[in-house]
């Protein structure tokens, strides 16, 4: 299995491009960022660097770390307008035109895409076709640009109040919907966990869409290890799937970031 490692959640005291080398002094090959122009650097370091994607590219290449996606618009909708407000669309293709040229650049083959969050007033089946019409016009996009897409339910019991898509199986649906070749699912066991348990399951049923995985501790969103989920039983079993993409680790370390890095490779599957 191919291990990621979330640069926004790792190494949160140094400077955006000082981590991608750091991931790798401990282990690490692939690694993802958030958004290309709020990086989030912590504790005020200039994320000057992060936006620039040649000096992110030479910096992944240095390092000999894979960079496996950017995310497009913030989780709720302020950041791009999401996907659940027909009013905010051209604001969203803005944001994603300026997301794959990013990518491109940066040699990122992937974005997240997030549905933005409940719509008060709207019923629930006007936001769905607001969100699959918004995918499909994304989905143009990266089939010109060459650009996956991962469409990422959250839960909405403890990180992201009033999130559109919380559930696997709608997300694994709304990506079948878009009948593009670039239109995958982003299965996050911790969000996934949270919202419905029962992870094999719904990744058996939802393998043949899903692109990227992300992982984190139930509860508590920190290391793996002696959490709820078995994590090397879950990830023998997505392996026996033949699963060919990267199982990210999304999580807040507790631990100093490398130790905890290192420890979570020698945890799961050999990659």
């Amino acid at each position: 299995m191919k291990i990621g490692v979330c640069l926004e959640m790792f190494f949160t005291d140094q400077p955006f491009l000082k981590r991608i080398g750091l991931a790798a002094e401990a282990g690490a090959r692939f690694a993802e960022m958030w958004f290309i122009d709020g990086t989030f650097d912590g504790k005020g370091i200039d994320s000057a660097d992060a936006k620039n994607p040649g000096k992110v590219r030479a910096a992944a290449e240095k390092a000999g770390v894979t960079l496996t996606n950017a995310v497009i618009g913030s989780p709720d909708g302020s950041l791009g307008g999401g996907l659940t407000r027909p009013s905010r669309r051209k604001e969203w293709l803005k944001r994603t035109d300026r997301t794959f040229a990013f990518c491109k650049e940066a040699g990122i083959r992937a974005a997240i895409v997030c549905t933005g969050n409940v719509v008060p007033g709207q019923s629930r089946a006007a936001m769905r076709r607001s969100v699959l019409e918004g995918l499909k016009a994304t989905a143009e996009r990266a089939e010109k640009a060459g650009i996956d897409l991962f469409l990422e339910p959250l839960n909405d019991r403890v990180d992201h109040a009033g999130y559109f898509c919380t559930s696997s199986d709608e997300g694994a649906a709304l990506c079948r919907a878009v009948k593009s070749p670039r239109m995958k699912m982003l299965f996050d066991c911790y969000h996934m966990q949270t919202m419905e348990g029962d992870l094999i399951r719904h990744i058996e049923a939802n393998i043949d869409v899903i692109g990227h995985f992300h992982a984190a501790g139930v509860p508590g969103r920190h290391e793996l290890q002696g959490c709820e989920v078995n994590y090397p039983h879950l990830l023998a079993r997505i392996e026996a799937l033949r699963y060919q993409g990267v199982f990210a680790l999304e999580y807040m370390p507790a631990l100093e970031s490398g130790a905890s890095l290192r420890k979570a490779l020698k945890y799961l599957p050999a990659r």
